[in-house]
């Protein structure tokens, strides 16, 4: 993640003061304006700025919580509490990399970018950012909501993760809007959570036929969420054959699902690979943007490959599965152990 203020800072320790502002001198390339607002996009403080010109906003009350900040054509995220902040230095909103910029009274963020930073050099993976959120008792409360909405697209939608999160957040700490989403996930996250019903879709086989995931109920399903362009699907799934070949039998299904945009793209994934079980294809495709689409929303993933293990109810019993751990959740699931 590209983080403005991080390119360049000096962070200085400010005496709390009641209110919020804004207060520098910036160099730009062209006359800008500062906006603050809040994760809902209500403004919060907004200030015309000219190159080489003092500015300062009015004081206003705020919350501590993660903002938007947004100058020129640049936008970031920052926790902000009741102090003023001051921003000097040159400015390229176009080319923020090009910026050199000292911010004071910003501590709190500062902290947030630290922790960023040290789980950036783990490459972001996922148990290692989770139990590093979990297990530091001294975070504050907008500092693990932020760290949880910031990274939401490499920490997917495991149910119980965020909820022992969001437990360490006492209930008189749960203001901040950002704190709230974690406490709307956690809510949204318990329908996709094992042990609840699986989400029950209907795709068109290769031969144009629509298939169902309830028309496999009395069997497990293990479902593979892949495309033609994700070079790790395709090898996850060339992994699942040897398992698929020791495991198969009548109660047991596999069963793969295209995210492609495009059927074509499809078919030609389903002509090379060869896997010798069901194949789908969602025509609706994969997540645009930051918004996943219904399937991916149903069962809450954002990345593929994504694979989830079914039991003979339609009742999710594993999710997230790689590798190895494929075969050992078939394995407990038949014995009854899931």
């Amino acid at each position: 993640m590209r983080l403005l203020i991080s390119i360049l800072f000096i962070c200085v320790t400010l005496s709390v003061s009641a209110q919020f502002s804004l207060q520098g001198k910036l160099r730009t390339l062209r006359p800008l304006t500062i906006k603050v607002t809040d994760l809902v996009g209500k403004t919060i403080v907004e200030y015309p700025v000219k190159s080489d010109k003092e500015f300062k906003t009015k004081p206003v009350n705020i919350r501590e919580d993660l903002y938007i900040f947004h100058i020129g054509d640049y936008t970031e995220q920052i926790i902000l509490t009741n102090n003023v902040v001051s921003m000097n230095g040159f400015l390229n909103d176009q080319k923020p990399e090009e910026s050199t910029l000292e911010f004071e009274g910003i501590d709190l963020h500062m902290k947030l970018l630290e922790i960023m930073g040290q789980c950036k050099e783990q490459v972001f993976k996922k148990e290692v950012f989770k139990n590093f959120v979990e297990k530091d008792e001294s975070l504050e409360p907008v500092i693990r909501g932020a760290l949880m909405y910031l990274n939401k697209i490499y920490l997917g939608h495991d149910y119980e993760s965020y909820k022992r999160v969001l437990d360490l957040i006492p209930e008189d700490g749960r203001e901040a809007q950002v704190v709230k989403y974690l406490v709307d996930e956690v809510t949204k996250r318990q329908s996709i959570a094992v042990g609840t019903q699986a989400y029950d879709f209907t795709f068109v086989d290769v031969d144009g036929n629509e298939v169902s995931l309830s028309d496999f109920r009395g069997k497990f399903v293990l479902l593979d969420f892949s495309a033609s362009w994700c070079g790790g699907c395709r090898l996850e799934a060339k992994k699942l054959i040897p398992i698929y070949d020791k495991l198969k039998g009548d109660d047991l299904v596999f069963i793969s699902i295209s995210l492609d945009n495009w059927e074509k793209d499809w078919r030609r994934m389903v002509k090379e690979d060869q896997l010798p079980w069901v194949t789908l294809w969602d025509s609706e495709g994969f997540t645009k943007g930051n918004k996943p689409n219904k399937v991916q929303t149903a069962y809450g993933f954002y990345q593929i490959p994504f694979l989830v293990l079914i039991d003979k109810e339609g009742k999710i019993v594993a999710r997230d599965l790689r590798g190895e751990k494929v075969k050992e959740a078939i394995e407990k699931a038949r014995e009854g152990k899931l």
